[in-house]
This record gives C-alpha cells, sequence and structure tokens, in this order.
C-alpha cells in the first residue's frame, strides 16, 4: 500500500524535514488533496464524559481544528467526513453546527457525510471530523517562511474546560481568515495539543525559543487550535500589531 506522508513545510539548516499536520497527495500536476482531520473523545453532555458540554459546542470545536489545519496551507476545502460515535441523535446536531460554520467562512458548496456508530452505545461522547481541500500547487502556504521572519502567536493556549470559561481568549474564525489574508504574513499554523513550543520546532525547525514568554507557556497544550503561530515579515511588525490589536504576542528568542 502507498503512504503519504505529511507535506513538508520546509527543511531545517540541519537538512532536517519539518512537518505540518496534513496531507497532501497529488491529484495532476498542478493540483493536490489535502486531508486534514481531528477527533474529540471525553467531551459532551453523557454522564461520563470528562468534560460537559453541548454537542452544538463540541461540533464547532471539532470540526474548526479539522477546517484550520485544511485551509492553512492555502487549500479550498470541498468535503467534510464525520465520524459521530455520539448517537443518531446527535448527528443532525453535528451536521447543523458544520454547515453554520462554512457558511460563516465563505463555503457554501460543501459536501457532507460521514457514519454514526448505532450498535455500540458508548458511555462516553466521541466525534471525528475529516476535511478534504484542493489547492493548486503554486498557492500552497507551506515553506514560504524566510529565515529573518519573524514569529507571532494569536489567541492564546487553552484546553479542557479552559476553553468554556475563557472564550475571549480563543482565537476568533473570523480573525483567523484575516490572518490568511494578509500580505505581511508567510505561513500561519494552528497550535495542537504539544504547544507553541512543539510547533515551532517541527515546522520551522526553530530551537531557540524561550521556554516561557511573559504571558504565555510556549509547552501548553492549545486544546481546538485557540491559537496559531504566525510568521511575518519583521518590517511589518507595528502594522499587524495594529491590524490585530490585542491578540498578537511577539515570541522571543533567545
Amino acid at each position: 500500500m502507498k503512504q503519504y506522508n505529511r507535506e513538508t513545510s520546509q527543511v531545517s539548516d540541519k537538512g532536517e524535514t519539518m512537518m505540518r499536520d496534513v496531507i497532501f497527495i497529488p491529484l495532476s500536476a498542478n493540483e493536490e488533496l489535502v486531508i486534514a482531520a481531528d477527533g474529540a473523545g471525553g467531551i459532551g453532555e453523557k454522564e461520563q464524559d470528562v468534560v460537559q458540554t453541548s454537542y452544538r459546542i463540541l461540533s464547532q470545536y471539532t470540526y474548526r481544528v479539522a477546517l484550520m489545519e485544511c485551509m492553512a496551507v492555502g487549500a479550498v476545502p470541498f468535503s467534510v467526513l464525520v465520524q459521530n460515535f455520539i448517537s443518531e441523535e446527535a448527528w443532525p446536531i453535528v451536521i447543523d453546527e458544520i454547515k453554520n460554520m462554512s457558511q460563516k467562512s465563505g463555503l457554501t458548496e460543501l459536501e457532507i457525510g460521514g457514519s454514526t456508530e448505532s450498535n455500540m452505545p458508548l458511555v462516553q461522547s466521541a466525534l471525528g471530523i475529516t476535511v478534504l481541500g484542493k489547492v493548486a500547487k503554486d498557492e500552497k502556504k507551506v515553506g514560504k517562511t524566510p529565515s529573518d521572519a519573524a514569529f507571532a502567536v494569536a489567541g492564546l493556549p487553552l484546553y479542557g474546560e479552559e476553553v468554556l470559561t475563557r472564550k475571549d481568549d480563543v482565537l476568533p474564525l473570523d480573525l483567523f481568515l484575516r490572518l490568511l489574508k494578509h500580505p505581511a504574513i508567510y505561513e500561519v499554523v494552528p497550535v495542537g495539543s504539544k504547544g507553541i513550543k512543539y510547533e515551532l520546532e517541527h515546522v520551522w525547525g526553530v530551537r531557540n525559543l524561550r521556554a516561557e514568554c511573559d504571558f504565555i507557556d510556549v509547552c501548553k497544550s492549545a486544546g481546538p487550535a485557540t491559537c496559531v503561530i504566525i510568521s511575518f515579515d519583521k518590517a511589518e511588525k507595528e502594522k499587524l500589531s495594529s491590524d490585530f490589536a490585542g491578540w498578537l504576542t511577539p515570541l522571543e528568542m533567545m
């Protein structure tokens, strides 16, 4: 069976391949398929769920991660697949939230499908969402960061109950879309459960980040991509700070 690796962002000075959390599969000489996915377990409305929240909120945050990962590399999503391990009753809620968020993101022609585990009732909630997109090779937002770029975090790393109690610190989806379009920004990388420091090391090969910044724990999980890292033209730092006032925290290097 042919295997496809996660796509490379760029190669570090040591020749080490850096990776992003999506898969690229060639479709033609000029276009590639992009696959991004996220899953959540133990979060929802069931008695034994670790974090109690509505299935609407669970759907929003699970879809958010896969959608952001796909769009961050320049892809245009065209389909969403849902793996619903909650219940038959949860299916229309999940689909409704996917449709609502897609419309707000300007995606009006997505095909949505998937399946529900209806034979075996589970004691905890579980949900998986996969987003498929397409990107022209010359429009990929991968490996675009020059060696003299600056870095910053938009949003704050949060997970578990914090995502529900500190909603104002979660990077809004509409602001994420603005970051993608800003001419001074080279790349946008959603932060996952391994934290900011991990993403900097494994995407860009940055090894000299301070263990702690003044406002952010760079080793903390960011849960459902509550923040992103941006690489940008350092000459545009003041303009970016103005355009995204209150959202950007510069990352300091040793």
